[in-house]
C-alpha cells in the first residue's frame, strides 16, 4: 500500500473513531440526576422506569451495567425475584464477556477501551454474587445464599492470582459474616464459628486498608459458637480479647441483623496526567493521557440507631460499618492502575506517532492552508479520541452498615433511627437459633 494509502486509511479510522466518540458521548446527566433523585427520595419503582425507558443510553457496550442497575433497584425494592434475575443475566453476559474478542482488544489500543464492552470492575463482579447472597437470604432460602457466597471466595481467589497476591481486595470480611450468620441458623455451627473465624481476619486486613474493623459483636460471636462446639482454646482466646461469656444453659436466642445501605457510591472521574515515552529510535515524547478515578459521593459519618420493642422488654444498639464499598472501589482500581497506565501510555503513543505521519504526508501536498487546517484536525481527533473509561456501576450505595441483636423468641416491632427520623419500622418474629434479616435503604 502506497504512503497516500497508509494516510487515507489512518485519517478514516481516526475519523471513524471521533464519530463513534460523538454518538457515545451522548448527554446522560439528566438520566442520571433523575435516577439518583428517585434513588434518595426511596422512589425505587420510578428509578426502574427510568433505567428501563432509557435503555438505549446503556448502549450495546453496556448491557452489563443496565442489568447491574437493574437488579440492585429491584433488591431495593425488595423485589427479590426480579433483582436475582437481572443479576444473573449480568454474570452470564461478564462471563461470555471473559475472552474478549482479539480485533476488539487490538482496537481498544488504537482508540480506548469504552469501544469495549463493559464487564466490571473485580469488586462489582464480587458484589454481584453479594447482593444474591442478601437476596436469597431474605427469600429465606439458606442454601442458595451459601452457593452465592461461596462464589465470592472463588472469584476473589482467581483475582488474587491474576495479581500475584499483591492486590488488596483478597477477602470480602462482610460475606464471611454473613455466611457465619446463614450457617447458624441452619444449625452448622462448626460451619457458623468458621465463617466467623475467617470474617474477623479478614476485617483485620480492611482495617488496615479500609479503616473497617471488626464490628465488637463478632467476637460475641466467636466465643457463643466456640462455646456450642466445645472449643475451650478458641473460647479462652476470645473472651480475652473482649468477647462476652456464653451460658450453654440458657434458652438460645434467635437474632436481627439489620443492614442499611448508606449513601451513594463513587464515581469515575478522568484525570489527564502528561507522561513521557520514548519510541524505538530513543527519541522522547511528551502527551497527556486518559486515567480513571474514584470520586466519592458520600462523607462518612452516619448512624443509625436501633431498638426493638416486645410486651415485656425493648434492646437497643446502634449500626457498626461492615463494609465500605468507596474505599474497596479506590484501591481495587488502584491495583490496576498501573496496567491501565501502560496500556494508556502506549497508546498515546501509537496515535502520536501515527498523527506526525498524517502531518509528514499532508506537507507533501505543499499547501500551507491545508496542512494547518489537516494538523489541526488530526490533534484535535488525537485529543478526542483519548478518554478514559468511566463506565462504572452507579446504584451501589457508599457503605453497608450492621447491626445485631441477639434476643428471646418472641414477636417485636423494630424500628430503626437516624439523627432522630425514623427510617424504618418492621415486625420481626425471633426464633430460636435463627437469624432475621431487615434491609434498610438510606441512599441520600
Amino acid at each position: 500500500m502506497t504512503d497516500s494509502g497508509l494516510f487515507r486509511k489512518a485519517l478514516w479510522c481516526y475519523t471513524a473513531a471521533l464519530s463513534f466518540l460523538l454518538i457515545s458521548c451522548s448527554d446522560t446527566s439528566k438520566f442520571y440526576r433523575d435516577v439518583d433523585d428517585n434513588i434518595s427520595n426511596g422512589n425505587y419503582p420510578g428509578a426502574i422506569t427510568d433505567v428501563r425507558q432509557n435503555r438505549n443510553l446503556y448502549g450495546d457496550k453496556s448491557s452489563v451495567l443496565f442489568n447491574l442497575d437493574m437488579g440492585t433497584l429491584f433488591h431495593y425494592a425488595g423485589e427479590y425475584d426480579s433483582s436475582i434475575g437481572y443479576f444473573f443475566a449480568a454474570e452470564k453476559e461478564i462471563e461470555d464477556l471473559y475472552t474478549k474478542s482479539i480485533s476488539q482488544q487490538v482496537l481498544s489500543l488504537v482508540v480506548n477501551d469504552n469501544i469495549l464492552p463493559y464487564d466490571g470492575e473485580d469488586f462489582e463482579k464480587v458484589l454481584i454474587n453479594v447482593f444474591l447472597a442478601l437476596d436469597y437470604a431474605k427469600k429465606g432460602m439458606t442454601d442458595d445464599a451459601l452457593v452465592e457466597a461461596r462464589k465470592v471466595d472463588l472469584k476473589l481467589r482467581e483475582y488474587a492470582r491474576q495479581y500475584d497476591d499483591k492486590n488488596t481486595y483478597k477477602e470480602d470480611a462482610f460475606i464471611r459474616y454473613i455466611t457465619g450468620a446463614l450457617y447458624e441458623s441452619a444449625g452448622e455451627i462448626n460451619d457458623a464459628f468458621i465463617s466467623y473465624r475467617n470474617s474477623y481476619e479478614a476485617y483485620e486486613n480492611y482495617s488496615k486498608e479500609y479503616g473497617t474493623p471488626a464490628p465488637g459483636f463478632l467476637l460475641d460471636d466467636l466465643v457463643r459458637t466456640a462455646t456450642l462446639m466445645s472449643f475451650t482454646d478458641e473460647v479462652d482466646k476470645y473472651q480475652s480479647l473482649g468477647g462476652k461469656p456464653y451460658n450453654i444453659g440458657e434458652k438460645q436466642e434467635g437474632s436481627i441483623i439489620v443492614l442499611t445501605y448508606t449513601g451513594k457510591c463513587p464515581i469515575k472521574m478522568q484525570e489527564k496526567p502528561t507522561v513521557s515515552i520514548p519510541d524505538s529510535s530513543g527519541v522522547l515524547h511528551t502527551f497527556q493521557i486518559a486515567l480513571p478515578k474514584f470520586t466519592p459521593r458520600y462523607k462518612r459519618g452516619t448512624t443509625y440507631d436501633i431498638i426493638a420493642i416486645s410486651n415485656s422488654d425493648s434492646v437497643r444498639t446502634t449500626t457498626e460499618l461492615a463494609e465500605n464499598i468507596t474505599a474497596i472501589a479506590e484501591k481495587s482500581l488502584a491495583d490496576r492502575l498501573a496496567l491501565i497506565y501502560l496500556k494508556s501510555g502506549g497508546r498515546a503513543l501509537l496515535k502520536f506517532l501515527a498523527a506526525e505521519k498524517m502531518k509528514s504526508e499532508m506537507k507533501k501536498e505543499r499547501n500551507e492552508t491545508n496542512n494547518f487546517l489537516g494538523s489541526l484536525a488530526i490533534d484535535l481527533i488525537v485529543g478526542a479520541t483519548e478518554q478514559a473509561d468511566l463506565r462504572g456501576w452507579r446504584t451501589l450505595p457508599a457503605e453497608i452498615q450492621i447491626a445485631r441483636l441477639s434476643l428471646p423468641p418472641g414477636k417485636y416491632d423494630l424500628r430503626v433511627n437516624e439523627s432522630g427520623h425514623l427510617l424504618k419500622t418492621d415486625s420481626v418474629n425471633v426464633q430460636s437459633g435463627k437469624t432475621n434479616f431487615v434491609i434498610v435503604n438510606d441512599l441520600r
